[in-house]
Formats: structure tokens, C-alpha cells, sequence
């Protein structure tokens, strides 16, 4: 449980300047009055209770984290969108996977010359986007990018997720079980275990977990156990020398034709060229 649900947890510090977020910065963006960071987050770490002295949204992109804000709990998971406004109180306790967020801070300037967005940007939202949204995707894609086009780039899909979270109702917080169920899943990815099992587990029935899970996490179970094997074995290619075939057992796949097929469904790209292009 996290400190901040405590009456005793002491006040936050000072409110963290514009720009400004926890996490190991591997990426950041400026162009016309935005700014956007990407920040890694390892397994398990805890982000204290904090706020911030801008309005900004926090998008993640891999992983997952429980956060705590006024007494009520939000798993936040791949895919979600957060918009947190000035001043707003939360911790966050990473799910047992490494996660990956991209910030969006935008100037003052942007706020208070459009009604809406100050509007919309005023109190704390969840909204929730399929992990495998293609507007995600591609902000993942021009962060990672270094050609002089890459900035504009960056704000134009940071602009259209913005619009596109401004139209989804927010998210409901998440059953208390949802949590344990990913932790128990990103585990042993490889050796997942079976929804009766889950279920069993948390005192449900296989069918309302399933369905549970669908509506919380814009995926199935399976669906998610697949994408998180293929995207942990990207980092196995990034960071390490390993024999594909042996990247593909290691990550539950039955054989490495068979990652192949999943790994270019989901990066458009086979894993050996994907190697190729990372390691540039």
C-alpha cells in the first residue's frame, strides 16, 4: 500500500517546476510552446506524493502503475492518458514490468487561450486508449527520432492525441483486483497463467474477469500477455547479443517462426531488421 493512503504521510515538497517529472529522462522534445519527455521507470519504484505548478498530461506508453489521489486508487495502465491540472496530489507505485511515460507540459499561453482545454485540464482525468492505438504508436516513434523534423513532428501527434483523449469520458478507477492480475501476469510472461487460474486467484468468475479486463484494459488477457511477450523481447533484441531463436523460447513463443509472425503484426518490421535498426 502506498504512503500516501496514510494520514501521517507528511506534505509534499515544493510544487515540481514546468517540465519537471520523476523518472530516468531518456528523450525530450520542444517546439511551439510544448514540451514533451519521456521517462523511464524501473519495476516496483514508487513516485512519493507530489504535484505540480503546471497543468500537464502524462501518457504511458509501456508498463503500468497504481496511483493514489484523494483517497481513490487509478491503475494506470499502457495506453492511458492522464491529465493532471496545477496543483493536483498524487503518488504512484509502478506495476512489477518496467514502464515508460511520455509528459506533455504545454505553456501557459496554450491554456488560457482556448476555453476548453483550460476547461478540460482543470480537474483530474483517466481516460483510457487501446495500448495498440496508432496515435501512441507513433508518439513513441517521433521521440525516438533525431532528423530536424522530428520536433514539429512530436508536437503534431502530441497535439492529436490531446484532441483525441478530450473526446473519450474518463476512466472509472480501476477494480481492486486489476492490479494484482498484471503483476501476476508480467511475473512469468512466458509461463502466464491460464484465466481460471487468475480467477480462482481473486475470487471471480473466469467470464466477469475476462470481461472486466477487456473494459479496463481496451485488450483481452491474451491479447495482452502476447503484446507484452513480443515487447519484451524487442528489449532482448535492443539489449542483448542473443540467437533469435533463443530470444522468441525465452519469451514464451513456440518457436521462432512463430515469434516472427507476432513480432511484425505488431512493429510492421521482422525482429532481426528491428535489431538492425535499433543498434544503429
Amino acid at each position: 500500500m502506498l504512503a500516501s493512503l496514510s494520514p501521517a504521510t507528511p506534505k509534499p515538497a515544493a510544487p515540481l517546476d514546468a517540465g519537471q517529472n520523476f523518472g530516468a529522462m531518456t528523450q525530450r522534445v520542444s517546439s511551439g510552446g510544448l514540451l514533451l519527455n519521456a521517462a523511464d521507470h524501473g519495476p516496483g519504484m514508487l513516485v512519493p506524493r507530489h504535484e505540480h505548478e503546471n497543468a500537464y498530461l502524462c501518457v504511458v506508453l509501456q508498463g503500468g502503475f497504481e496511483l493514489q489521489s484523494g483517497g481513490r486508487r487509478h491503475d494506470c495502465l499502457a495506453g492511458s492518458v492522464l491529465a493532471h491540472p496545477a496543483g493536483h496530489q498524487h503518488s504512484n507505485r509502478f506495476h512489477a514490468a518496467p514502464g515508460r511515460c511520455v509528459n506533455l507540459h504545454l505553456a501557459e499561453a496554450w491554456v488560457d487561450d482556448d476555453r476548453s482545454l483550460r476547461q478540460w485540464l482543470g480537474e483530474f482525468r483517466h481516460v483510457a486508449l487501446p495500448a495498440t492505438h496508432p496515435t501512441l504508436h507513433r508518439l513513441a516513434r517521433e521521440m525516438a527520432a533525431s532528423d530536424s523534423a522530428a520536433p514539429l513532428a512530436c508536437a503534431a501527434v502530441a497535439i492529436e492525441l490531446l484532441a483525441t483523449a478530450m473526446r473519450i469520458p474518463a476512466a472509472h478507477a480501476e477494480p481492486a483486483w486489476l492490479a494484482r492480475v498484471i503483476d501476476r501476469l508480467e511475473a512469468d510472461l512466458a509461463q502466464a497463467p491460464g484465466l481460471t487460474e487468475l480467477a480462482r486467484d481473486c475470487g471471480l468468475h473466469p467470464s466477469h474477469l475476462a470481461r472486466a479486463f477487456r473494459q479496463a484494459r481496451g485488450e483481452t488477457v491474451g491479447d495482452y500477455v502476447r503484446r507484452r511477450r513480443v515487447e519484451q523481447a524487442e528489449q532482448a533484441l535492443v539489449c542483448s547479443d542473443l540467437p533469435l531463436a533463443e530470444i522468441a523460447a525465452s519469451a514464451g513463443f513456440a518457436d521462432q517462426a512463430h515469434f516472427t509472425r507476432v513480432f511484425r503484426a505488431h512493429f510492421g518490421v521482422a525482429p532481426g531488421a528491428r535489431r538492425r535498426a535499433l543498434s544503429a
